[in-house]
Protein backbone atom coordinates (compact mmCIF):
# COMPACT_ATOMS: atom_id res chain seq x y z
CA UNK A 1 0.00 0.00 0.00
CA UNK A 2 1.24 3.17 -0.89
CA UNK A 3 1.45 6.35 1.10
CA UNK A 4 -1.46 8.03 -0.52
CA UNK A 5 -3.43 5.11 -0.42
CA UNK A 6 -2.78 4.47 2.81
CA UNK A 7 -3.42 8.23 3.86
CA UNK A 8 -6.64 7.97 2.23
CA UNK A 9 -7.83 4.65 3.96
CA UNK A 10 -6.80 5.80 7.16
CA UNK A 11 -9.24 9.33 6.65
CA UNK A 12 -11.68 7.03 5.63
CA UNK A 13 -11.51 4.83 8.75
CA UNK A 14 -11.10 8.02 10.97
CA UNK A 15 -14.44 9.01 9.44
CA UNK A 16 -15.84 5.94 9.96
CA UNK A 17 -14.88 5.58 13.58
CA UNK A 18 -16.27 9.18 14.00
CA UNK A 19 -19.26 8.83 12.68
CA UNK A 20 -19.94 5.56 14.21
CA UNK A 21 -19.81 7.22 17.59
CA UNK A 22 -21.59 10.03 17.06
CA UNK A 23 -24.69 7.49 16.06
CA UNK A 24 -24.29 5.36 18.99
CA UNK A 25 -24.22 8.83 21.12
CA UNK A 26 -27.53 9.86 19.75
CA UNK A 27 -28.90 6.41 20.29
CA UNK A 28 -27.75 6.72 23.90
CA UNK A 29 -29.27 9.76 24.02
CA UNK A 30 -32.65 8.55 22.67
CA UNK A 31 -32.49 6.13 25.15
CA UNK A 32 -32.65 8.74 28.07
CA UNK A 33 -34.96 10.53 26.30
CA UNK A 34 -37.33 8.24 26.00
CA UNK A 35 -36.17 7.06 30.28
CA UNK A 36 -37.23 10.56 31.05
CA UNK A 37 -40.44 10.96 28.93
CA UNK A 38 -42.15 7.92 30.65
CA UNK A 39 -40.95 9.07 33.89
CA UNK A 40 -42.28 12.39 33.18
CA UNK A 41 -45.73 10.66 32.12
CA UNK A 42 -46.15 8.58 35.35
CA UNK A 43 -45.28 11.45 37.72
CA UNK A 44 -48.11 13.64 36.11
CA UNK A 45 -50.33 11.10 37.45
CA UNK A 46 -48.80 11.48 40.65
CA UNK A 47 -49.24 15.01 40.62
CA UNK A 48 -52.68 14.60 39.61
CA UNK A 49 -53.49 12.82 42.41
CA UNK A 50 -51.66 15.45 44.92
CA UNK A 51 -53.58 18.42 43.62
CA UNK A 52 -57.08 16.08 43.90
CA UNK A 53 -55.95 15.04 47.29
CA UNK A 54 -54.83 18.60 49.13
CA UNK A 55 -58.06 20.21 47.31
CA UNK A 56 -60.29 17.50 48.99
CA UNK A 57 -58.19 18.61 52.02
CA UNK A 58 -58.96 21.51 52.17
CA UNK A 59 -62.68 21.24 51.27
CA UNK A 60 -62.83 18.73 54.20
CA UNK A 61 -61.76 21.22 56.88
CA UNK A 62 -64.73 21.62 58.86
CA UNK A 63 -64.81 18.06 59.17
CA UNK A 64 -61.99 17.35 59.75
CA UNK A 65 -61.63 20.19 62.36
CA UNK A 66 -65.22 18.38 64.10
CA UNK A 67 -63.15 14.70 63.28
CA UNK A 68 -60.15 16.33 65.45
CA UNK A 69 -61.96 17.74 68.40
CA UNK A 70 -64.14 14.36 68.66
CA UNK A 71 -60.88 12.72 68.92
CA UNK A 72 -59.70 14.75 71.70
CA UNK A 73 -62.60 14.05 73.99
CA UNK A 74 -62.01 10.55 72.51
CA UNK A 75 -58.21 10.80 74.20
CA UNK A 76 -59.42 11.92 77.25
CA UNK A 77 -62.22 9.50 77.56
CA UNK A 78 -59.17 7.48 77.11
CA UNK A 79 -57.12 8.66 79.50
CA UNK A 80 -59.46 8.81 82.21
CA UNK A 81 -60.22 4.99 81.41
CA UNK A 82 -56.12 4.57 81.92
CA UNK A 83 -56.52 6.43 85.19
CA UNK A 84 -59.59 4.69 86.62
CA UNK A 85 -58.16 0.86 85.39
CA UNK A 86 -54.53 2.23 86.91
CA UNK A 87 -55.98 2.96 90.24
CA UNK A 88 -58.02 -0.15 90.16
CA UNK A 89 -54.82 -2.11 89.54
CA UNK A 90 -53.07 -0.71 92.33
CA UNK A 91 -56.01 -0.56 94.97
CA UNK A 92 -58.61 -3.22 93.82
CA UNK A 93 -57.30 -6.04 91.86
CA UNK A 94 -60.49 -8.36 91.94
CA UNK A 95 -62.55 -5.08 90.49
CA UNK A 96 -60.00 -4.64 88.05
CA UNK A 97 -59.56 -8.70 86.89
CA UNK A 98 -63.17 -8.43 86.35
CA UNK A 99 -63.60 -5.27 84.13
CA UNK A 100 -60.76 -6.92 82.32
CA UNK A 101 -62.89 -10.01 81.58
CA UNK A 102 -65.61 -7.90 80.84
CA UNK A 103 -63.67 -5.76 78.11
CA UNK A 104 -64.19 -3.49 79.66
CA UNK A 105 -63.32 -0.28 77.11
CA UNK A 106 -64.01 3.37 75.76
CA UNK A 107 -66.14 3.07 72.33
CA UNK A 108 -64.29 3.69 69.35
CA UNK A 109 -64.89 6.35 67.20
CA UNK A 110 -66.77 6.57 63.81
CA UNK A 111 -64.76 5.39 60.65
CA UNK A 112 -64.70 8.81 58.67
CA UNK A 113 -65.71 7.90 54.88
CA UNK A 114 -63.48 7.71 51.78
CA UNK A 115 -64.56 10.90 49.32
CA UNK A 116 -64.34 9.46 45.93
CA UNK A 117 -62.78 10.75 42.97
CA UNK A 118 -64.57 12.82 40.52
CA UNK A 119 -64.79 11.94 37.07
CA UNK A 120 -63.00 14.00 35.42
CA UNK A 121 -59.67 13.38 37.81
CA UNK A 122 -60.74 9.52 36.61
CA UNK A 123 -61.04 10.04 32.96
CA UNK A 124 -57.08 12.24 33.45
CA UNK A 125 -55.81 9.32 34.91
CA UNK A 126 -57.57 7.13 32.73
CA UNK A 127 -55.67 8.81 29.63
CA UNK A 128 -51.99 9.21 31.18
CA UNK A 129 -52.11 5.73 32.10
CA UNK A 130 -53.27 4.41 28.09
CA UNK A 131 -50.81 7.39 27.31
CA UNK A 132 -48.12 5.83 29.14
CA UNK A 133 -48.84 2.28 27.82
CA UNK A 134 -48.84 3.37 24.32
CA UNK A 135 -45.48 5.18 24.67
CA UNK A 136 -43.88 2.41 25.96
CA UNK A 137 -45.07 -0.05 23.68
CA UNK A 138 -43.98 2.62 20.92
CA UNK A 139 -40.39 2.62 22.04
CA UNK A 140 -39.85 -1.00 21.89
CA UNK A 141 -41.27 -0.92 18.39
CA UNK A 142 -38.96 1.97 17.71
CA UNK A 143 -36.14 0.24 19.61
CA UNK A 144 -35.89 -2.72 17.68
CA UNK A 145 -35.63 -0.78 13.94
CA UNK A 146 -32.89 1.46 16.13
CA UNK A 147 -30.73 -1.12 17.19
CA UNK A 148 -30.36 -2.47 13.52
CA UNK A 149 -28.62 1.56 13.10
CA UNK A 150 -26.81 0.89 16.37
CA UNK A 151 -25.13 -2.47 15.06
CA UNK A 152 -24.00 -0.24 11.57
CA UNK A 153 -22.45 2.53 13.91
CA UNK A 154 -20.96 0.36 16.23
CA UNK A 155 -19.53 -1.96 13.30
CA UNK A 156 -17.76 1.44 11.74
CA UNK A 157 -16.85 2.40 15.31
CA UNK A 158 -15.18 -0.55 15.81
CA UNK A 159 -13.77 -1.57 11.88
CA UNK A 160 -12.39 2.25 12.24
CA UNK A 161 -10.65 2.25 15.45
CA UNK A 162 -9.22 -1.39 14.68
CA UNK A 163 -8.16 -0.55 11.01
CA UNK A 164 -6.45 2.49 12.78
CA UNK A 165 -4.45 0.21 15.37
CA UNK A 166 -3.62 -2.15 12.77
CA UNK A 167 -1.72 0.18 10.20
CA UNK A 168 -1.32 3.98 11.21
CA UNK A 169 2.01 3.19 12.47
CA UNK A 170 2.80 6.63 12.49
CA UNK A 171 0.73 7.88 15.60
CA UNK A 172 0.28 6.98 19.32
CA UNK A 173 -2.21 3.54 18.58
CA UNK A 174 -2.54 3.11 22.14
CA UNK A 175 -5.15 6.40 21.69
CA UNK A 176 -7.20 3.82 19.20
CA UNK A 177 -7.36 1.35 21.47
CA UNK A 178 -8.20 3.41 24.93
CA UNK A 179 -10.65 4.67 22.53
CA UNK A 180 -11.92 0.72 21.58
CA UNK A 181 -12.02 -0.17 25.31
CA UNK A 182 -14.16 2.77 26.08
CA UNK A 183 -16.54 2.53 23.03
CA UNK A 184 -17.09 -1.01 24.05
CA UNK A 185 -17.82 -0.50 27.88
CA UNK A 186 -20.02 2.31 27.61
CA UNK A 187 -21.64 2.65 23.99
CA UNK A 188 -21.13 -1.06 22.05
CA UNK A 189 -21.19 -3.41 25.20
CA UNK A 190 -24.73 -4.51 26.19
CA UNK A 191 -24.37 -3.18 30.17
CA UNK A 192 -25.76 0.37 29.44
CA UNK A 193 -28.34 -0.39 27.06
CA UNK A 194 -29.79 -3.41 29.02
CA UNK A 195 -29.85 -1.38 31.90
CA UNK A 196 -31.75 1.35 30.27
CA UNK A 197 -34.24 -0.98 28.70
CA UNK A 198 -34.64 -2.84 31.93
CA UNK A 199 -35.67 0.77 33.37
CA UNK A 200 -38.11 0.91 30.87
CA UNK A 201 -39.22 -2.68 30.87
CA UNK A 202 -39.70 -2.66 34.70
CA UNK A 203 -41.45 1.23 34.91
CA UNK A 204 -44.80 0.33 35.93
CA UNK A 205 -47.77 2.18 34.22
CA UNK A 206 -49.50 4.31 37.24
CA UNK A 207 -52.23 3.73 38.80
CA UNK A 208 -55.80 4.90 37.81
CA UNK A 209 -57.07 5.01 41.31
Amino acid sequence: MNDAKKSKSLAVAKCAALIGFLMLVACTYYLRSEVLALSHIKFSADEIRAVNELKQMRESFPDRKQQHEAAMKHYELQLEHYRKMLDLFQNDYDEYVKRIEDKYSPPQLPDAPLKPDSPEVEEKLYEINAEFRTRKNQYFNTTSQINWLACAAALMLVGGLVFLLMFDTNSQRWHYLVALVISFVFLIGPAFHSIMTGIIGFLKEPGMI
